[in-house]
């Protein structure tokens, strides 16, 4: 009886040591920097503001330090709460060269987009990838006024003799403007610009796997994120403010048409192959929704 149990035993303890290498192996912990406590930004760190932990591989950062010593004596250029990664992204060797404006390019500047779990590739984007924006653009938010409705409506006066000679002025209908109908109209989507680098993934945002505890096949449960902080966020791209063509014969500035794009339509972030997109963007046509129905169904929607 005690020599089944020692070989029980000895069956358990090799089976968990398999157990740890086989997850050592997959998972690979990998050691990071990590705020201590809350801190402001222009802080110097110094060692007691900072702790290591470790985590799996996948989940590492870009730019995160694997040793406190690496980070003591930067600054920091935002503020981060107790457990934040510390990354070159947000620390450097002074406020102005901290983190993302020593990393800009000349002439380029980092903004920020709204994004979720559908338009900002469901959290698996990493910073140092690059990214093209496909622009949904709703008529009915962009469309101009015609310009009838801009006229104010106004009395006409008509002269007419009084006593002789004199005149008298006497106030008439304003008319009526008749705007002429328009065909409606549908969304589009279009690839508007291309090869942003991506400097800025929220934690919170990111989809990061963990070690299945379940004992299921697989070794990798899903997204550690909450569904509240993935159904809203922001991702910091950086774009260049040199104009470019984004349709034959029109210049903008893909910066300032990022912003008004933020404000006005839906942006969905689509991956580029690492490689770089070698298609000229400027050549595609938008897919207009109408059409594509008419196309598909061969109803004229204008009928």
């Amino acid at each position: 009886m005690k020599k089944s149990m020692i070989i029980i035993l000895g069956l358990a303890a090799l089976a968990g040591g398999l157990t740890v290498s086989l997850l050592t192996f997959y998972v690979q912990p990998t050691t990071i920097v990590t705020a201590r406590r809350d801190l402001a930004a222009g802080t110097r760190l110094t060692a007691d503001l900072l702790t290591e932990n470790r985590v799996p591989k996948g989940a590492v950062p870009q730019g995160a330090f694997s040793a406190v010593e690496q980070a003591v004596g930067l600054v920091l250029s935002a503020d981060r709460v107790g457990g934040d990664v510390i990354t070159s992204y947000v620390a450097g060797d002074s406020m102005a060269a901290a983190g993302i404006p020593g990393q800009l390019s000349p002439d380029h500047i980092a903004i920020a987009v709204d994004v979720n779990q559908a338009t900002g590739l469901a959290g698996i984007v990493r910073t140092g990838q690059r990214v093209s924006v496909i622009a949904i653009l709703d008529p009915q938010a962009i469309q101009r006024e015609p310009s009838s409705r801009l006229l104010e409506p106004f009395a006409l006066t008509e002269l007419s003799p009084v006593n002789g000679g004199g005149t008298a002025s006497s106030p008439q209908p304003a008319p009526t403007v008749t705007p002429t109908p328009q065909p409606p109209l549908s969304p589009v989507a279009s690839i508007t610009i291309k090869g942003l680098r991506v400097l800025v993934v929220p934690q919170s945002f990111r989809y990061e796997e963990l070690p299945g505890t379940s004992g299921e096949a697989e070794l990798f449960a899903s997204a550690r994120t909450s569904q509240m902080a993935q159904s809203g966020s922001v991702v910091l791209l950086e774009a260049p403010l040199t104009p470019v063509q984004i349709a034959p014969g029109y210049l903008v500035s893909p910066a300032e048409l990022l912003a008004l794009l933020n404000k006005v339509a839906t942006i969905h972030l689509v991956l580029e192959p690492s490689e770089g997109l070698q298609i000229e963007t400027a050549t595609l046509k938008p897919v207009d929704l109408a059409n594509l129905y008419e196309k598909i169904t061969g109803f004229d929607l204008n009928r």
